[in-house]
């Protein structure tokens, strides 16, 4: 792995585009430089927990629902104490008279799954109760172990545990530590595995089962290894009340303002590429009626890289507010489905 893909600041690290989306999930998207976005301060305060919040219940009265802001920095982070990853954006609000995104965010829309991952790759597996077991090995599945692990040689020559098919694999982590694996194939049926090392790596990142292994290959061949924490129903205390209720002031009186997102809580994204915002209020207006049949994607469990989601499929029982005295006309969770 290149050393320049890792950068490491204070106790968080920013660290290559390719490495930061494989933990943080291939649904997850965020906005380029120079970009126009919309701003949700409804989604902010749900992102950190305070939709409730006496604090937030006031300042909702004084900014509206959506504001239009162009994107000055994007950094993509990650926690060095917990390996969670996140990303914060500065963001400064602009006048516009339409609503309609510039060409640069329409080909941001239509382009950004081609290019999210350059040429590196990545696989990852949800782990099992057996998997997550400090005393155990991990079951790797047969893809990853031939997409990502350099080839093993089957030709055995002679019987015995010690003649089967093995090798030791040295993978780096986003704090630039090398781990030791060793990968064998055996057992009945023949399957892959990591042995010795995996026990020391289960314990010294503390993954529990329901937490995502990504092994990745970049572009030199050498292997990386990182985590996508199970998801939280929310990140208490990760996100200070003050800091979103400052950036929801600054940005209803037209100043730059900072934001935080933690792609591992399971609230939506809040800060979306006009283009994609337009789209979904032309369709709000024009197309979607109780009774219309949507579809919402999801990210498989284990992602093969080719076929990452799925889709929830359902139709539309009502378009309303979901919170029609503090937020009037506001398209956020518009749908109840």
């Amino acid at each position: 792995m290149n050393e320049e893909r890792v950068q490491i600041i204070g106790n968080d690290m920013i660290i290559d585009s390719s490495l930061w989306h494989a933990c943080a999930g291939r649904l997850v998207h965020v906005p380029p430089v120079n970009s126009t976005v919309s701003y949700f301060p409804q989604g902010h305060f749900e992102h950190a927990g305070m939709e409730n919040a006496d604090d937030a219940i006031a300042t909702a009265s004084r900014i509206p629902w959506r504001i239009q802001c162009r994107v000055t920095s994007v950094e993509l982070k990650m926690d060095s104490r917990t390996e969670e990853v996140y990303t914060k954006i500065h963001l400064n609000p602009i006048v516009t008279n339409n609503n309609n995104s510039t060409d640069d965010d329409k080909d941001y829309a239509l382009s950004e799954s081609l290019n999210l991952f350059g040429r590196s790759q990545f696989l990852t597996k949800v782990l099992t109760q057996s998997d997550a077991n400090n005393g155990g090995g991990f079951s790797v599945p047969k893809k990853l172990a031939e997409t990502i692990f350099p080839p093993l040689n089957y030709k055995i020559t002679k019987p015995g545990i010690e003649n089967l098919p093995s090798q030791d694999i040295l993978a780096r982590d986003y704090r630039g530590n090398i781990w030791k694996f060793r990968h064998v194939y055996r057992g009945n049926p023949l399957r892959h595995l990591l042995t010795t090392g995996w026990s020391k790596f289960v314990t010294a990142k503390q993954v529990v089962s329901g937490d995502t292994i990504v092994f990745g290959r970049d572009d030199n061949g050498d292997v990386y290894v990182g985590i996508r924490r199970v998801r939280r129903a929310r990140w208490q205390g990760r996100i200070r009340a003050e800091s979103v209720l400052e950036a929801a002031r600054l940005a209803a009186i037209g100043r730059g303002f900072e934001i935080r997102y933690y792609p591992s809580s399971s609230t939506t994204e809040f800060c979306v590429v006009d283009s994609v915002v337009n789209a979904t209020k032309r369709k709000m207006m024009n197309e979607f009626g109780a009774g219309t049949r949507i579809k919402m994607a999801f990210e498989t469990l284990n992602s093969t890289g080719v076929e990452p989601v799925g889709w929830y499929k359902g139709s539309i029982e009502s378009v309303e507010d979901v919170d029609p005295n503090h937020w009037p006309g506001s398209f956020w969770r518009r749908l109840k489905v």
